[in-house]
């Protein structure tokens, strides 16, 4: 039987199963006795329960192919973390089993928050397998997003599809949407396609990242945490600073460079065909990156250059740069949802004066990254589809009878994509009230609820900390609140758009009666032809 036969939960067990055996290894060479048995028990516990699942489940038919894809989906990112929080659990049993559970919903769904408030205490090898979950969590996306969202118009592609970061359109209507042709491929054949896709560049970029940052100084374990972070834009980190515990403006500079590769949707989609590459200035996606970038880098930076000139240290230009550049850094992390804070993040603040604000990288990181990666939030896409649509309405209070190019030199955003584009934002709105309503129930005040609802529901855990105010983090939140943000982290990994169409009606089987063929229909309306030899 052929592994990719086999529904996505087992399929994920068994990734899982196996990664645990590098934490093992690792606690092994420093001699964590305690980390390797739990690991290694573990491992053996998860690999079992993979298998018996796999023969249980391997021999079923599949059923109806969206809705039960979706359920899978759903069943994956609420399920794969139960098993992978066993060896947490017993390494650092004073988390408890739900705080060990709501650390690897967060790795696991790349969001990043963590229950620990002293990371330098916990074994290295419970920072590596977070670190390794996350890096796993985000291939589980990317392959889902190629192979099950991409191919019935979910998760940005609703807005990209026909484009050229989309698979190839079938504009045929079925059931009043648009499906790729590719959905009606077997899911195994698609999986296969996404993994040998992905899977090579994902790991090449992830080992080249971890020896620059191993060459530029950093430890071993930082080195290989980090560099899986940024690719799966995730932001666990082995020290409660993050990448600035150890301050080095080349390894910041490394970094944003591949946070850029890691939350667009060219690195992987493109890389079949080499000569799109050369484009990468033409995608709406990458320049609406760098405006809101630069956008929010100038606005921090006149903010404290403001501030400086108010407490008569305008003159000191030596603190100019590092202020611009932790702005810059910082605004590209949290918009790639990474959420790293650059070492001179606090450099600007001790210049003029004034503290950092925090809304603005909210912004950011519910704006998110491109489509089709491991990035949350709005998505790149949606925004530039609205932004289009928007300037096309313009265009006709100022010229009412002009006409949009149509065909392969369509430029602008038709009003049913941009309806589409709306109608995500709407729900990840909705979304955020229902964690602040959920959060606020449990007792938090409104501000801590806000910005931990939007820290969730976008992906982006260390926003919760930095952003909240007050000395509050995830590891001072109680049971109800971990399940809430946990419960938001795993729909906003998933997109609300994906999980209503669950229950949409094109997902649910129909009467028989309705799924005659075309053809069979017209002929019994229509009156037989009578012989003419009569």
């Amino acid at each position: 039987m052929s592994l990719y036969r086999l529904p996505i939960f087992p399929l994920c067990l068994a990734l899982i199963a196996l990664g645990m055996l590098a934490p093992a290894a690792y606690a092994l060479l420093e001699g964590d006795w305690g980390s390797m048995g739990s690991f290694l028990y573990a491992a053996v516990f998860t690999g079992f329960a993979a298998a018996t699942l796999g023969v249980a489940l391997g021999g079923r038919p599949p059923g109806r192919a969206a809705r039960s894809e979706l359920f899978q989906l759903i069943v994956c990112w609420a399920l794969v973390p139960l098993f992978a929080a066993a060896p947490v659990w017993l390494i650092t049993p004073y988390t408890g089993f739900g705080g060990a559970w709501f650390e690897m919903v967060s790795a696991f769904t790349t969001t990043g928050g963590t229950v620990y408030s002293e990371p330098e205490t916990v074994p290295g090898a419970v920072h590596l397998w977070r670190g390794l979950v996350a890096w796993l969590g985000g291939l589980v996306t990317l392959a889902a997003a190629f192979a099950i969202l991409a191919p019935r118009n979910l998760g940005g592609f609703e807005v990209a599809g026909g484009g050229r970061g989309a698979l190839p359109v079938d504009r045929s209507a079925v059931g009043g949407s648009v499906l790729h042709e590719e959905a009606m491929a077997p899911l195994n054949e698609r999986l296969a396609r996404a993994l040998h896709t992905v899977l090579p560049v994902y790991l090449t970029l992830t080992a080249v990242l971890g020896f620059l940052f191993a060459a530029l100084g950093q430890g071993n374990l930082a080195a290989a945490v980090h560099a899986m972070a940024i690719i799966s834009t995730s932001g666990v980190s082995p020290h409660a600073a993050g990448i600035a515990a150890q301050p080095s403006f080349v390894v910041e500079l490394t970094a944003a460079l591949f946070m850029v590769l890691a939350a667009t949707r060219l690195t992987f989609a493109e890389t079949r065909r080499a000569a799109e590459i050369g484009h990468w200035h033409r995608d709406p996606e990458l320049r609406l990156m760098a405006l809101l970038v630069a956008a929010a880098t100038l606005a921090l930076f006149l903010r404290h250059w403001f501030g400086a000139l108010e407490v008569a240290r305008g003159g000191e230009a030596a603190g100019g740069f590092p202020a611009l550049w932790g702005a810059f850094f910082t605004s590209l992390s949290f918009l790639t949802t990474t959420g790293f804070e650059s070492a001179s993040w606090r450099t600007a603040q001790d210049w003029s004066g004034l503290e950092n604000p925090g809304l603005i990288l909210l912004g950011l990181c519910a704006i998110g990254g491109g489509a089709a990666t491991t990035a949350g939030g709005i998505k790149l896409i949606r925004a530039c589809a609205l932004l289009q649509h928007g300037r096309r309405e313009l265009e006709r209070l100022a010229q009412p009878y002009s006409v949009v190019a149509t065909g392969r030199r369509l430029s602008g955003i038709l009003h049913e994509v941009a309806f589409l584009a709306w109608a995500s934002i709407m729900l990840f709105t909705m979304a955020i009230f229902a964690a602040v309503v959920g959060l606020t129930v449990t007792g938090q005040t409104f501000q801590v609820a806000l910005v931990g609802a939007i820290a969730a529901i976008s992906n982006t855990g260390p926003a919760f900390a930095m952003v909240a105010p007050g000395d509050i983090d995830f590891s001072r939140l109680g049971g109800p609140e971990r399940a809430v943000l946990g419960v938001t982290m795993i729909l906003g990994r998933l997109e609300t758009l994906a999980v209503i169409s669950l229950f949409g009606a094109v997902t649910w089987p129909r009467p028989r009666s309705r799924e005659l063929p075309r053809q069979k229909m017209l002929e019994k309306r229509l009156p037989k032809p009578q012989s003419p030899h009569r």
